[in-house]
């Protein structure tokens, strides 16, 4: 049990990891070639898709992370009553693990639900030209924030990624 929960936490990681990156390093660099409108439904498309499979990747990460904190030596669950506090000796790894994932959490949730809509925000047909310049500043603005967002998700997970490695750093599973 140890074994499968310790490949649920790495495959959830990696694909949270190898979408970060392909966001990053693939899809970025592509999209300025585009013309506007296509860029527009593409990252539109992208978005949606990007923030469940992130949100999920994530909520795997956190499960299996726990379950392999609290399986016993022989592989079944130890707990019985209420969910045990992570032992002191566990230390700052697993502070920043947590803070890792939290602020990754956090940022996927501020750009899926707060920025990406905003930056494919439409502006009324028979708005004037103030209207429509004030939309596209407040659009062009929220593409600029999710620009700095995007470059911080991907500091912190390879952070975490960083921290899954380091020798004493939180384990799992089979490492566990």
């Amino acid at each position: 049990m140890r074994v499968f929960v310790g490949f649920v936490f790495t495959l959830a990681w990696a694909l949270y990891l190898g979408g970060a990156l392909a966001m990053e390093l693939v899809w970025r660099p592509v999209h300025h070639d585009l013309p506007p409108a296509q860029t527009g439904v593409m990252c539109q498309r992208m978005g949606r898709r990007w923030r469940w499979m992130a949100l999920g990747a994530l909520g795997l990460v956190a499960v299996a992370w726990w379950g392999g904190r609290t399986l016993g030596g022989h592989g079944v669950l130890a707990v019985r009553g209420p969910v045990p506090a992570l032992p002191p000796a566990s230390g700052w790894p697993v502070i920043a693990m947590v803070a890792c994932w939290v602020s990754l959490a956090g940022l996927v949730i501020a750009m899926g639900v707060l920025l990406h809509p905003r930056s494919h925000a439409r502006w009324p047909a028979g708005a004037g030209a103030s209207a429509h310049a004030s939309a596209r500043r407040r659009r062009l603005r929220a593409m600029r924030v999710m620009e700095v967002l995007l470059r911080l998700e991907l500091v912190v997970a390879l952070s975490g990624a960083a921290l899954v490695v380091l020798p004493g750093g939180p384990r799992v599973g089979w490492a566990a």
